[in-house]
């Protein structure tokens, strides 16, 4: 019979040595696995979240021209060089849409070649919807009623500015463009740029009597593209070039060049491109003859010639709809995403590599809309 002291002391041992640095290992193990499996799933999701806000930025950027694209000609003139209502001709020719291919942005362009991304500047009432009427034409000064008019100087300033047009169209259909040159709200004023014409013996175009209750709206110019992200921080290569790119909308002057504001919509955006356009081939008013084209290097040309150019050959007027596209790149690349350079500019844009990255590339996400252009049809120049 054992002592009971004996089997106290049985009852009363412990893990020895061994036993404790096996369970010590095993858990070790086990807490690693836990916690590798932890971080490989928080980097998945964190990862899927990326997309799927990369996903939502560049469809927020595409709706903003999307919405743009679907005003145009809408209280305007698709054409100002071929439109018979449009008279006297302005200054700068006035087109809906001008395409280019020679002032977007690339960053890291010797890592991603073929990539052309595409500008499109458009014309109409894209900022200021309001339609206001005039009271008094006279010279250069048009008077409105001031039954609708801002209530203040800045207000009047900020609708009425000197980087856009006033257009004066009367019941007739006739159009008449001048730049805005000044506003007084106290006098409810417009001075724009040059003499607006009045109808005389000798004289079809113009206004007529004293210039009353002809519509009165505010035109503008607008410009999409890809530029350098300039912003103090962005990230830069040795030689000081920007790695990043954005999408922006731009105001543009009268000119329909110099830049006045800008407005950044999606960062890291390393291409907008023109997937297809249709055109319509028949000049008959009342039918269609649509004709697709699918190379940007067809509606932009060297020298800015083509049919969405900005050289008297250009023809916005016989659009009648386009599909765009809008690529995004991620902000941090993917370990073991092998970067496949694009072969030729129409290609799919599916990864982007800047320098110094050898372990991997950064996933592009691109978003692409159909638009098409039910006032040009109708206006049908």
């Amino acid at each position: 019979m054992m002592p009971q002291h004996t089997t106290q002391a049985l009852r009363q041992r412990g893990f020895n040595l061994v036993e404790l640095l096996i369970s010590m290992a095993l858990a070790t193990t086990v807490f690693m696995a836990i916690t590798t499996l932890f971080v490989r799933q928080s980097e998945m999701m964190q990862q899927q979240n990326e997309l799927i806000v990369l996903n939502r930025e560049a469809r927020f950027g595409l709706d903003h021209l999307r919405r743009d694209l679907t005003s145009l000609g809408s209280n305007t003139t698709p054409n100002s060089l071929v439109d018979p209502l449009v008279c006297p001709k302005p200054a700068v020719q006035i087109r809906a849409l001008t395409v280019d291919t020679t002032n977007g942005y690339v960053g890291a362009v010797a890592y991603n070649p073929n990539v052309v991304p595409t500008s499109l500047t458009l014309f109409g009432s894209l900022d200021i919807k309001n339609r206001y009427k005039s009271y008094r034409i006279e010279g250069s000064t048009i008077t409105l009623y001031d039954g609708t008019l801002p209530t203040s100087q800045a207000d009047m300033d900020a609708i009425f500015s000197v980087d856009r047009f006033v257009r004066i169209a009367g019941g007739d259909g006739q159009q008449m463009f001048f730049p805005i040159v000044a506003t007084s709200q106290s006098s409810r004023t417009i001075t724009v740029g040059g003499v607006v014409p009045r109808v005389a013996t000798n004289n079809t175009c113009g206004y007529t009597g004293i210039g009353a209750n002809y519509n009165i709206d505010v035109q503008n110019f607008v410009r999409y593209r890809v530029v350098a992200d300039s912003r103090p921080g962005s990230p830069v290569d040795k030689a000081n070039k920007s790695l990043q790119s954005l999408l922006v909308r731009e105001s543009l002057s009268v000119d329909g060049i110099t830049v006045k504001s800008q407005l950044v919509l999606v960062e890291n955006a390393v291409d907008l491109q023109i997937y297809d356009v249709g055109y319509d081939k028949d000049p008959l008013p009342d039918s269609l003859k649509i004709e697709v084209k699918r190379l940007v290097d067809e509606v932009f040309q060297s020298g800015g010639a083509g049919l969405l150019g900005n050289t008297n050959a250009a023809r916005p007027e016989a659009l009648r709809f386009m599909t765009v596209k809008l690529s995004v790149r991620t902000t941090w690349p993917r370990d073991k995403l092998v970067h496949k350079p694009r072969d030729v500019f129409w290609q799919p844009l599916d990864t982007w590599l800047l320098p110094d990255e050898v372990t991997g590339s950064h996933p592009v996400i691109s978003a692409a809309a159909r638009v098409s252009f039910p006032t040009l049809i109708s206006r049908n120049l």
